[in-house]
């Protein structure tokens, strides 16, 4: 029973590596035989390490190899574009956050500035809170005596016209 798990676990990782390996021939592009014959050759010369592994070179080149550099030079080019967009893009949001920050640190250098007169305002109000005291009592007696006053002035301006009346009964 065992020794079927183990013939299952080999057979299973035998298909593993064989798909590995197919699926890096295809990576590799171009004609699936001359693929496959170079993944041998490298395949066999690392194992039995006779040679570093070159690839057979032809006399013709790949078309499919130069319309794959072509979109990937193409690729690169419109990755370039993207980037310098967004650099700029990158550099005009720092510049508007650079210019936000010195308006915000002058608007509150103002804010700073309409405390600290709003403080010495308060003070000078504590200060003539006193004084405006003094001035009201100071205005109320005077009131008082203009009102004072004003009855004097009444009381006198009858006397007087009751003493006119009283000279003109006694003077006919």
């Amino acid at each position: 029973m065992y020794g079927a798990f183990i013939f299952m676990g080999a057979l299973f990782g035998v298909a593993l590596s064989v798909t590995v390996g197919l699926f890096y021939v295809l990576s590799l592009g171009g004609d699936f035989k001359s693929s496959l014959h170079d993944v041998a050759g490298q395949l066999r010369d690392r194992l039995t390490g006779r040679r570093r592994y070159q690839p057979q070179v032809s006399g013709e080149r790949r078309v499919e190899s130069d319309n794959r550099v072509r979109s990937l030079q193409e690729e690169l080019r419109v990755a370039n574009r993207l980037l310098d967009q967004a650099r700029a893009e990158r550099e005009a949001r720092e510049q508007q956050a650079s210019q936000g920050a010195d308006q915000l640190r002058e608007l509150q250098q103002q804010v700073l500035e309409r405390d600290e007169r709003i403080l010495a305002l308060e003070g000078q109000l504590g200060q003539q809170a006193p004084q405006l005291q003094a001035l009201r009592e100071q205005l109320a007696e005077r009131a008082s005596q203009l009102a004072q006053a004003q009855r004097q002035a009444k009381d006198l301006q009858m006397e007087i016209e009751v003493l006119h009346s009283g000279v003109d009964v006694v003077s006919p």
